[in-house]
């Protein structure tokens, strides 16, 4: 007569999929790994150390990627920035590019003040080798030398200051007003910012953190003119380095 033996199926307490599944689920690192560390401490080291192994497998098929015949089109580029930073807009980079046609660069250069650098194209990764930067330099006499020193000099103490002002729509319609920049102000305290803001308009004002590094005032109510005009008159920012935030088209206040 065969015997047989019982065995106990652990299922997760959270997801309720046998653990060793629970890091194919979206709740992996909020639910499931918290109770299984509670729970059953000694299977969580176990499911860690097969998922460290994955991951260094999976690092080893990226040491040597292949790279790309050419750079990214102007519309790959926009994608992969909408991708890393605003994804549920990604339907408006057609217009977008039409609206933007010719003026890419300005483009550009107004989303990664916004919202930080632009992703990385892998056509130009590792293409500022040291053989490269010996090879350039070389070919510099040493009166160039000189004069780029200065000149990087000069642009490593230059701040590049460019505040955008926009309007958001949230909850049930109301509005507020978005300054994003005001950081690259120098000799400028935020918080002295909000508080100016909040005593103008009479409404809430707050500075919270971008996930591009950046700092952002969000001011309780559609004041976007205004606002411009209380920056440029109170805190002397130049006006050619305020912009005005109208569905996407950043328009100099000045």
């Amino acid at each position: 007569m065969t015997t047989m033996e019982r065995h106990d199926i652990i299922y997760c307490g959270a997801c309720g999929m046998p653990p060793e599944y629970c890091s194919y689920g979206p709740d992996f690192e909020s639910h499931c790994k918290p109770w299984l560390q509670k729970k059953h401490p000694d299977m969580y080291k176990e499911i860690k150390k097969q998922l460290k192994g994955a991951e260094n497998e999976a690092a080893g098929d990226d040491e040597n990627p292949v790279k790309p015949s050419e750079p990214w089109t102007v519309e790959e580029r926009l994608t992969k920035f909408y991708e890393k930073y605003q994804p549920d807009k990604l339907d408006a980079v057609p217009g977008l590019l039409e609206k933007y046609a010719g003026k890419e660069d300005n483009l550009f250069m107004a989303l990664s003040k916004k919202y930080g650098d632009e992703p990385e194209d892998p056509f130009y990764a590792d293409s500022d080798s040291d053989d490269d930067l010996e090879e350039a330099v070389g070919d510099l006499s040493i009166s160039d030398k000189k004069k780029r020193r200065g000149a990087a000099a000069k642009m490593e103490t230059k701040t590049d200051t460019r505040v955008i002002i926009s309007k958001t729509k949230r909850n049930k319609k109301k509005a507020v007003t978005t300054v994003v920049g005001m950081d690259t102000v120098p000799g400028i305290k935020l918080k002295e910012v909000s508080k100016a803001l909040s005593k103008r308009f009479a409404g809430s004002s707050s500075v919270k953190d971008l996930p591009s590094g950046m700092k952002e005032i969000i001011v309780q109510g559609d004041h976007v003119d205004d606002v411009a005009a209380l920056i440029v008159d109170k805190f002397k920012v130049p006006a050619d380095c305020v912009y005005i935030d109208l569905d996407g088209e950043f328009v100099p206040y000045s």
